[in-house]
């Protein structure tokens, strides 16, 4: 079940004359992305080298070799797949597995590094309650992380709305302007926000993740010269325990959600549960 899409090379084919111009014009950003376009996704369980110039670090790249996916309850397997829809659903649900899988190490790794747990807190609390966040960051790789990191930490949740590195240049004052947005200043270690719900039994949250966060703020400083993407054993241990503890968190805040929910009785006697959101979050706040 070979899932690499042709599309890429298909891609690529209309971008050849736009890579021979950047290759003569010596234009490296241009060849970066292009290629980036030219690479297949890789089969599972199989590794390749990204280096699209010479003069880069070669990025490795593993993909997970799983079929099998276990969450929120119930198994999804490729195998056991009856129907071209059945299968579709599967695969997407294991593909966006996939890349929570890819980014969970290294990003946490480097908000842990980068801010403080307080702030960690309050930015995964704004992402579950679907805040805007503007991440503020003069070095690409740690906004690039920042922003990425929101996919693993509110996993088996999935972020709804864009989520978009892009450098901030000289644009403080235009960010002011949005009160209702949570800004994350990862050059000053801050966060600022409008008030937001504590999140249901903090204080036992933060010192469950506490050891996990003191183990990569140790790795982080002294590893402070590597690339963010690379991660030793220890921060990868580490990462995936902190995730651990926000997993095993969510599935305790979700554990009492079908009281909070409305059966609605369809014209065909369907029975659809419709969460109360509102009634549920106001339980959660007051615990």
């Amino acid at each position: 079940m070979e899932e690499a899409s042709s599309s890429g090379q298909e891609d690529f084919c209309d971008h050849s004359e736009i890579l021979e111009w950047a290759k003569a014009n010596n234009h490296g950003s241009l060849q970066i992305i292009c290629e980036y376009y030219r690479v297949r996704c890789p089969t599972r369980g199989t590794t390749f080298t990204f280096r699209p110039l010479d003069h880069l670090h070669p990025l490795e790249f593993k993909r997970p070799g799983e079929t099998l996916l276990c969450i929120a309850g119930s198994t999804i397997d490729l195998r056991s797949c009856n129907t071209s829809l059945e299968f579709a659903e599967a695969r997407s649900a294991i593909l966006t597995e996939d890349e929570a899988t890819t980014l969970s190490v290294w990003t946490i790794a480097c908000i842990c590094g980068s801010l403080r747990l307080e702030n960690v807190l309050t930015m995964f609390a704004a992402a579950l309650l679907e805040k805007q966040i503007v991440v503020i960051c003069s070095n690409l790789g740690i906004l690039s992380a920042t922003v990425l990191s929101i996919i693993p930490l509110i996993r088996p949740f999935q972020w709804q709305s864009l989520l978009m590195p892009v450098g901030v240049k000289n644009k403080i004052s235009e960010i002011a302007k949005l009160p209702n947005a949570i800004l994350v200043d990862a050059n000053r270690n801050q966060v600022r926000s409008p008030t937001l719900p504590q999140l249901p039994k903090h204080k036992e949250l933060f010192t469950s993740l506490s050891p996990y966060y003191a183990k990569l703020v140790g790795e982080s400083y002294l590893g402070r010269r590597r690339p963010v993407f690379e991660c030793t054993d220890v921060q990868t241990e580490a990462a995936r325990g902190f995730l651990e503890v926000l997993r095993t968190y969510l599935d305790s805040l979700c554990g009492n959600l079908r009281s909070h929910t409305i059966t609605n009785v369809q014209s065909n006697d369907d029975k659809v549960g419709v969460p109360s959101h509102i009634e549920y979050i106001g339980q959660l706040v007051s615990l």
